[in-house]
């Protein structure tokens, strides 16, 4: 007989092959490919943000209840982890303590979650099993998700990433997106005031194609803090690391809008002309709120 969580996932995995499987007609999504769009039921287009949380413990578990609490006053649309998946090398089969279990209530809303891979994610097989994980909603290494007024542009950004494939994949793919919202999706942070810092690297190699191509706000982990940035060239830098891992201080530095060190995630509202983004930390205490306005730099 199956033990409990060993049931849980079964159905759970089972729920979300179905869900995740193309549409009649529908291409499905190899490495650099895209996932299958699923409409918002309305106007407003819901998103949870999380990174580095894949520690099981007690920090992660209380993340996870604060955004089952959201879920229930504002359904949300989807779950996007910022990698960092599983602590400390990846491994599946610490899933029910670092999945499973933290985030039961949204799964079994089948509220999606889409993943990208942190430095931790690629110490076991360079992350494909997490890859091929359903519950991950990964289709590839790197890979695009249109909902509603929003694009998400899921990217590897780890040391051995296949960059020489994925620019130009990229490229094209920002340059191809009629999306109102592009949203640049990496674990690795580009602007920091966390212990990585800024990134000279990541800078060089993605920030001109991203101004180039209209994109408004990136998404990143591995600083283990939240963090978002004043617009940068019309990009909001949020850090959402947050989510279990061992947290570690941050003092605002001069692109910091708000930057505070509390086991946390962001809630996202977007509709086709503005974004809200708000924070909340592990008590259910708002820790952030911005409003940023599409085609302007500011946010209030």
């Amino acid at each position: 007989m199956l033990a409990t969580g060993a049931l849980l996932a079964c159905g759970l995995v089972a729920a979300a092959a179905t869900a995740l499987a193309p549409r009649a007609g529908a291409g499905t999504a190899a490495v650099g490919g895209a996932l299958p769009t699923r409409a918002s039921s309305n106007a407003t287009l819901r998103v949870l943000a999380v990174a580095d949380a894949g520690g099981g413990n007690a920090p992660q578990r209380a993340v996870g209840d604060q955004m089952a609490a959201v879920h229930r006053q504002r359904p949300v649309d989807l779950v996007i982890m910022g990698g960092d998946n599983i602590y400390d090398n990846g491994n599946l089969d610490r899933i029910e303590a670092t999945f499973l279990r933290p985030y039961r209530e949204l799964l079994q809303a089948k509220v999606p979650f889409h993943a990208v891979l942190g430095n931790h994610d690629i110490r076991t097989e360079n992350g494909d099993p997490q890859v091929r994980y359903p519950l991950f909603g990964m289709k590839g290494r790197w890979y695009t998700l249109r909902r509603g007024p929003v694009e998400f542009f899921m990217l590897d950004t780890n040391v051995n990433a296949a960059w020489q494939h994925q620019l130009p994949w990229l490229k094209q793919a920002l340059a191809s997106s009629t999306a109102p919202w592009k949203v640049v999706v990496g674990h690795h942070p580009i602007y920091s005031s966390g212990l990585y810092g800024d990134d000279p690297v990541a800078k060089a190699r993605l920030v001109p194609w991203m101004q180039r191509h209209g994109v408004q706000l990136y998404i990143n982990g591995h600083d283990h803090n939240y963090e978002r940035s004043k617009p940068i060239d019309g990009i909001t830098y949020l850090t959402v690391g947050g989510g279990g891992a061992s947290l570690r201080p941050v003092l605002p530095g001069p692109n910091s809008s708000r930057a505070v060190s509390a086991y946390s995630f962001a809630e996202l509202s977007f509709t086709p002309s503005d974004l809200t983004i708000e924070a909340w930390n592990s008590q259910g205490q708002r820790i952030d709120q911005a409003r940023l306005a599409r085609g302007t730099s500011s946010s209030r």
